[in-house]
């Protein structure tokens, strides 16, 4: 089978000849646990979709939230992750025209803003459908989101959504400084969702049971709080 990532830390990183981060160690690790032969693959986002459409192979994705039209063509594991509510990520030079909003709602419908969003991507189902139906001004690229955070300090759009866990680190790796931007929470911001693997349908369906007895295990013991569903 074959385990696709990304470079997106603090999720998922290459160490070694496997993964480490909070969506790539558990994954990486229930296959290990479950005894399942894997390989990883850095694979662009937008080509891993493709290839579970495909289902030329056994694949999986790491961390994807769930959405109902994804399990046309896919199998979900249980939650490797339970991500905090999204927050907003702004350039620090842009930060007065942000000033006066007191909820998303309020901010998805000043149509003058550049909402930045990823080809495909899903922000979990209340905030894609939050998306959906304010219709907030975008502009969508299939880059993954170091290079979406230079966009933003570049001005090529206004904002973007990240979990809070992952701002810091990318705004480093992306090479600027903290000081650079602007992170701003809402109050009424959708919770964080679970974050689970999502394997094309050649996954046999008792391997992804496999999976599942992995994930728990592995989920129980780890402090960080994971909703089953």
């Amino acid at each position: 089978m074959t385990l696709h990532y990304v470079q997106r830390p603090p999720y998922m990183m290459v160490q070694g000849e496997g993964l480490v981060g909070l969506t790539g160690g558990p994954s990486y690790q229930a296959f290990k646990l479950a005894q399942v032969p894997v390989r990883i693959e850095e694979t662009p986002f937008a080509r891993q979709l493709r290839s579970l459409k495909e289902n030329t192979g056994q694949d999986c994705m790491i961390g994807m939230f769930w959405k109902a039209e994804r399990e046309e063509f896919g199998r979900y594991s249980k939650p490797v992750y339970q991500d905090q509510p999204q927050l907003v990520l702004a350039a620090a030079s842009n930060q007065q025209r942000f000033k006066g909003y007191a909820s998303i709602e309020d901010l998805f419908n000043d149509k003058s803003l550049r909402l930045l969003v990823k080809l495909a991507y899903s922000y979990g189902a209340p905030l894609d459908s939050l998306i959906e139906r304010l219709q907030p001004n975008r502009r969508a690229t299939p880059d993954e989101n170091l290079l979406m955070v230079r966009q933003i300090k570049l001005g090529m759009a206004d904002y973007m959504l990240m979990a809070p866990e992952e701002a810091a680190v990318a705004i480093e790796a992306a090479g600027f400084q903290l000081a650079d931007f602007v992170q701003i929470r809402y109050k009424n911001m959708p919770p964080g969702e679970p974050r689970h693997l999502l394997c094309s349908k050649s996954v046999p369906e008792d391997v992804m049971h496999r999976l599942d007895v992995a994930i728990k295990k592995i989920t129980d013991k780890s402090p960080v709080p994971v909703n089953r569903r």
